[in-house]
């Protein structure tokens, strides 16, 4: 967490000698009146002429009682708060920090009047503002509110929920969890207001949701629901409680895409409002109840589909205000409405007038409808008035937050599809290229704090701004090299981002191990260790409930070890190198071409989409660039063709008896190289960094117009972005030698075992080819006698080297290696697909607000960390070592692979995993960088036992001979294509060279 130096942040500035102050009873005389006038301008909501009045007011009441005065401070607030509704931010915040002085003074550090001071001043802050200052001055509320009411008190809880709330809005998701998981405790141990506790448990929940805890989540949004229920719907209670609490959750499952469990809450709820609604026509009819109830049903209409309603809701809401003489809050629904009816005049009229009333509450409020009337301008084609509107508009954000802010960085923004319909595509650039720059700046400090899953959430946040980035290089600037520059600047930024916050963490402590950080990281790895124990082998004699409860523990222990562990490695976090086309093209060696695929919504900025109206698919795009010059950007088509075509080449060449696999290569090529080759001026050495389906396809076995596969003309290295060139420059020293792990022996029961021995599983039908099989469930782990010959030649090909054999190739082996040069894994591999979770059934609990049966382990099995791994010596007994022999992907990112130049995994799927869309595979692959592993070799599918240690071999011989990684790699497989035995790619093509090309060191 930040802190800054309060002496500095509060000390009062030294004033000149002041005249004696007049007495207090004049003063009072004098000021009365002011006071009686500032009151009613305040009422007519006249927030200038209140500012202004504040300030005579202030600068009066200083002559008469003295600047340090209870009076003086009256009026400071008066003025502070009169600031704040006409935009100056600023100046609001500076006079609560005089405010905080002048009762630290008065009061002293400890005192409740300083406690008061913070929270006005916290409260002053904007909320997209000066983090470090906030974050300080939130912990010093914390650590006062505990000493002056106790750290079981309400007032306690309430700053934690404050806090939590700090925390998620600087992306620090799994912190937020544990707040409020204290918060959540104080409230259950007083036994207080059963209101208060339903708020907290539904707060835990939503948090839970969006730290991706979603099993937990439910669990805690049925236990509020039941809460609410038991506390609200009753005949004499009314019902509009326990629908906002309803809709609450409603809101939160439909954001997150689980329209499934949405459903039945919405039904019930809009029922709950429609019983209220009638009651208040009944009685209140004029009422502000009934005008914000009409609201929520709308809202709730229009987000269940049903328009009819929805737009009836609408008309009744906006007359209701329109009655009343103020539209500010609903003037901008009924104006998207009569967008819909294509009657856009009607529409900015209705916004005007909303405006015009806001204008009465105070500018900030009134500002809130400059973008839609400028997009109303735009449907008009009164482009000059719309960009004049958007131009007022970013002057009062500048005016709040200034150039540099993230508001402001989000109205430029806005204005780039007015700028392309002006005909501006260089103002439109330059606005995206400022506003990018200021995203940029924010991930980096985000990335500076939290955990791996708060990394992961944030930057998957923002696949917008490669969207219009790379729409805008495609269609609006086709010809532009500073478009086809920008496009490809922010995909380097996005692209994979979280992976490499992951590797700089462990990087960083393992530079600067301690004591201390050695036992977190230690806990840590033992912890998800027992996580994976559980999840993966599942013993037979836990009950469903207990394996839960058990799994749920583990999860929270893992979430504190890694938050304790994000609050370590701030300390040796920087914001890192700018990452800058320029460097990474630097970094492409000349004889190279750096080829970036990526996954996009394309869509046309002059379009207005109606609500429920379904997106177009998603495209690939290609950006190819080399040490010089302009990228070139290629739009690649469809991206559920190229998937589907993915998926058949796939099927191919991952059967040796699929005689279609030149065919499909063929189709796949003409999708994607075929458009990509005529801007590689030439160059047969490709940087790959693909993207989405195309993750997981060896692009060395598609088939050129020839007829001939790709890896006669290419060497692929595969990355997971071009940034990766930028990591890779800077080579860590091997703390050992090469290290081998091959023929395990599966049934040897090593000793010192933890876990209680599990009969295994009945034995599965051995494979005719003796393929390093993925299937965990039901098999018994059969001896890959190929593996002992390929660590036989891999030793004699390359000296000094540790090999772990037969009964002493354990799990607890394996992480107890440290940084070796080398590390090679001869063994069976496992990808577990994905099981698809059942639908909800409307008759089931979930009906009336309860989970569906899913088992709270669920969160656990989906993770796809846990979904891909090795198995090891013992594995049959799950003894291997201290271990169980089955390492996951989620043990294997905590092993300690600094300084290691290569990694084999010479098993099967070892390079597949849960493919995402910007941040590349989850599995093993994925793992292992975040080990810190400079570069890998691993495979897509089943592998053959004795294709592979052939291949190991003829791989190991070109490297000990000084040959360039992937390009060892590539001879090897081209002479094993020249064999008729192994023609087929199933044999050579399974196996992807990732990271550093470089020759082993």
């Amino acid at each position: 967490m930040a802190f800054v130096a309060w002496s500095v942040a509060t000390a009062a500035p030294r004033r000149p000698a002041t005249p004696p102050p007049r007495p207090a009873a004049a003063g009072s005389a004098e000021l009365g009146p002011l006071a009686q006038q500032y009151d009613v301008l305040e009422a007519k909501q006249a927030s200038f002429a209140a500012a202004k009045l504040a300030r005579r007011g202030l600068a009066l009441s200083i002559q008469l009682t003295g600047p340090d005065s209870e009076a003086a401070d009256v009026w400071r607030r008066r003025l502070a708060s009169a600031l704040v509704r006409i935009g100056d931010s600023s100046g609001a915040l500076a006079i609560h920090k005089q405010l905080l002085a002048a009762a630290e003074k008065r009061h002293g550090p400890e005192s409740a009047g300083v406690l008061g001071a913070i929270v006005e001043l916290r409260v002053a802050y904007p909320d997209d503002a000066r983090y470090d200052e906030r974050e300080a001055l939130m912990q010093r509320e914390l650590a006062l509110t505990a000493k002056l009411h106790g750290e079981r008190s309400i007032a306690y809880a309430d700053a934690l929920s404050t806090y939590a709330g700090l925390l998620a809005s600087h992306g620090e998701y799994a912190a937020q969890v544990l707040v409020l998981e204290h918060g959540l405790q104080i409230h259950e141990a007083l036994a207080g207001d059963a209101g208060t506790l339903v708020r907290a448990i539904g707060a835990l929940a939503n948090a839970c949701w969006w730290a991706d805890q979603r099993p937990r989540a439910i669990a805690l949004f049925d236990r509020m629901l039941a809460l609410s229920g038991a506390l609200t719907d009753t005949p004499d209670a009314p019902l509009k409680s326990r629908a906002d609490t309803l809709w609450s959750v409603v809101g939160t499952y439909r954001q997150g895409g689980r329209d499934d469990l949405a459903r039945p809450l919405a039904a019930r709820a809009t029922e709950l409002y429609q019983a209220e609604m009638a009651r208040l026509q009944r009685e209140h009819p004029d009422g502000d109840e009934l005008l914000f109830l009409l609201g929520y049903l709308s809202s709730a209409y229009h987000q269940g589909g049903d328009l009819v309603n929805a737009d009836a809701m609408t008309e009744q809401v906006y007359a209701l205000a329109s009655k009343r003489g103020d539209t500010s809050v609903w003037g901008g629904p009924m104006a998207d409405l009569r967008r819909r009816q294509g009657k856009p005049r009607e529409a900015l009229a209705l916004l005007e007038r909303a405006q015009a009333d806001a204008r009465r509450t105070g500018p900030q409020l009134a500002m809130l409808y400059s973008a839609p009337i400028a997009d109303v301008l735009g449907e008009l084609g009164d482009y000059p008035r719309a960009e004049r509107v958007r131009a007022e508009y970013r002057a009062s954000i500048e005016h709040s937050y200034g150039r540099r802010s993230t508001p402001y960085a989000i109205a430029e923004l806005a204005d780039v599809d007015l700028y392309v319909a002006l005909g501006k595509p260089e103002r439109a650039a330059q606005a995206m290229a400022d506003a990018f720059d200021v995203f940029e700046r924010d991930l980096q400090r985000t990335l500076q704090i939290g955990t791996q899953v708060d990394h992961a959430l944030s930057v998957s946040g923002d696949g917008y701004q490669l969207d219009l980035a790379i729409n805008f290089a495609l269609h609006t600037a086709p010809r532009s090299a500073s478009a086809a520059r920008l496009g490809l600047t922010t995909l380097l930024r996005r692209k994979g981002r979280s992976l490499d916050a992951i590797a700089a963490d462990l990087g960083a402590i393992r530079a600067r191990l301690s004591p201390g950080d050695r036992q977190l990281l230690d806990e840590l790895a033992s912890a998800r260790a027992q996580l994976a124990h559980l999840t993966v082998v599942r013993p037979a004699a836990t009950g469903e409930a207990e394996l839960a409860a058990d799994i749920a523990g583990y999860e929270g222990q893992i979430q504190k070890l890694e938050v304790q562990l994000a609050g370590k490695t701030t300390a040796y976090r920087t914001a890192g190198q700018p990452i800058a086309l320029a460097a990474v093209q630097n970094a492409v060696p000349r004889d190279a071409r750096l080829v970036e695929i990526a996954s996009f919504q394309p869509y046309d900025p002059k379009a207005r989409r109606a609500p429920g109206q379904p997106l177009a698919p998603r495209h690939y795009a290609a950006f190819v660039v080399g040490k010089t010059g302009d990228p070139a950007l290629i739009d690649l088509g469809p991206a559920p063709v190229i998937d589907d075509a993915v998926e058949q080449f796939r099927k191919a060449v991952a059967d040796p008896d699929n005689d279609r696999a030149r065919e499909l290569g063929h189709a796949l090529f003409a999708l994607t190289m075929a458009k990509i080759a005529p801007s590689l001026g030439g160059a047969t050495t490709v940087l790959l960094a693909p993207d989405g389906a195309l993750d997981v396809v060896p692009f060395a076995a598609l088939v050129d117009d020839r007829g001939d596969f790709l890896i006669q003309r290419f060497t692929f290295t595969y990355l997971t972005s071009g940034r990766d060139l930028l990591r890779l420059g800077h080579a860590i020293r091997p703390r050992s030698g090469g290290v081998v792990f091959a023929d395990p022996s599966f049934d040897a029961a090593a000793p010192h075992a933890p876990h209680a021995p599990h009969a295994p599983p009945a034995p599965a039908e051995a494979g005719a080819r003796g393929k390093r099989s993925p299937d965990l469930a039901g098999q018994t782990w059969q001896r890959l006698p190929g593996t002992a010959q390929e660590a036989d030649a891999i030793v004699r090909q390359l000296r000094g080297l540790t090999v772990f054999r037969g009964p002493n190739a354990t799990e607890t082996a394996l992480k107890a290696v440290h940084g070796p040069k080398i590390l090679h894994l001869a063994t069976h591999g496992f990808f577990l697909r994905d099981v698809p979770a059942p639908p909800a059934d409307p008759a089931s609990p979930a009906a009336a607000g309860t989970i569906s049966g899913t088992p709270a382990a669920g969160g656990a099995r989906d993770n796809p960390l846990l979904r891909s791994g090795l198995v090891l010596a013992g594995a049959n007994q799950l003894a291997s070592g201290d271990d169980d022999g089955i390492l996951t992907a989620m043990e294997a990112s905590g092993l300690d692979l600094w300084g290691t130049q290569l990694v084999v995994l010479s098993a099967c799927e070892t390079g597949v995993g849960k493919v995402t869309n910007g941040e590349g595979v989850y599995g093993l692959r994925r793992a292992l960088v975040i080990a810190g592993a400079e570069s890998l070799v691993m495979s897509l599918w089943q592998v053959d036992d004795d294709a592979t240690r052939d291949l190991m071999a003829g791989f190991y011989a070109r490297l000990a001979a000084g040959k360039p990684r992937s390009s060892a790699l590539r001879d090897i497989q081209r002479e094993l294509l020249a064999r008729p035995r192994y023609a087929h790619p199933f044999y050579w093509a399974s196996f992807l060279p990732a990271g550093d090309n470089t020759p082993i060191r």
